[in-house]
């Protein structure tokens, strides 16, 4: 079983090679007999990611590098998915705020039959750091995606999920998204039509600080995410 795992970058080059020489030692060590492959997406970075992620596609048998000029993690994530033929196609945030202890649990949910697996940082078993304002915008739009789309996903967004080939076949063309709402878009797409969601706990941290803090602006974010929940809760009614 071949498992594509998606590593979208946009200007990652700081945290980059040691994110993924952590990846692949981690991999190496944990999921055999698993084939797996590191697809690095550089998302039309402006510093030095490109010049990182081709110095380790050619250190490393399982790892490439491909650039996507179109901006947005959805479109890398998507790229990243179209380029090889995969059994498991999985993503993660470059950053590895979630830790990899739960790529094994990844693993094993998938091979126990379910079809899309998040992780989730609502799972009483999780460990999660991040500022009290994070907590409230995350509460807040879990709250919308219960209330506004009657999902039963705890948490959407977590940038840590595995779907099978039958739902990237699937639910992939449907997904219209291609910013921070397409990972969203997508698991909750699969529920609506019926596929096996499950959600792992997870360790999980904001390891961005000082002058590599998070680029993402979390209320403008929060803007967005409210657009393109009413906006799929109307498509929802013709799916």
């Amino acid at each position: 079983m071949k498992w594509l795992i998606a590593l979208p970058a946009y200007n990652e080059a700081l945290v980059l090679e040691k994110n993924v020489n952590k990846l692949v030692d981690f991999c190496q060590k944990n999921l055999k007999p698993t084939n797996w492959q590191i697809v690095i997406v550089d998302n039309a970075s402006t510093d030095q990611t490109a010049e990182v992620g081709k110095r380790l596609a050619a250190r490393y048998e399982n790892v490439d590098y491909i650039f996507v000029s179109q901006k947005g993690k959805g479109a890398a994530i998507r790229a990243a998915w179209v380029s090889q033929t995969a059994d498991i196609y999985c993503f993660m945030d470059a950053d590895l705020a979630t830790d990899l202890s739960a790529l094994p649990r990844l693993v094993q949910a998938m091979a126990g039959g379910a079809e899309v697996v998040i992780g989730s940082r609502f799972q009483p078993q999780s460990q999660v750091k991040r500022s009290m304002i994070r907590w409230l915008v995350s509460w807040g739009y879990r709250l919308a995606l219960k209330i506004l789309l009657k999902t039963k996903i705890n948490d959407a967004p977590c940038g840590f999920k595995a779907i099978n080939q039958a739902v990237k076949t699937a639910i992939l063309p449907l997904v219209q998204n291609k910013e921070w709402f397409f990972d969203s878009e997508l698991v909750i797409l699969a529920e609506k039509k019926g596929y096996w969601v499950q959600e792992i706990p997870v360790i999980w941290a904001d390891p961005r600080e000082g002058k590599d803090k998070s680029r993402v602006k979390i209320f403008s974010l929060g803007r967005d995410y409210l657009k393109q929940i009413f906006a799929l809760r109307q498509r929802l009614k013709s799916l």
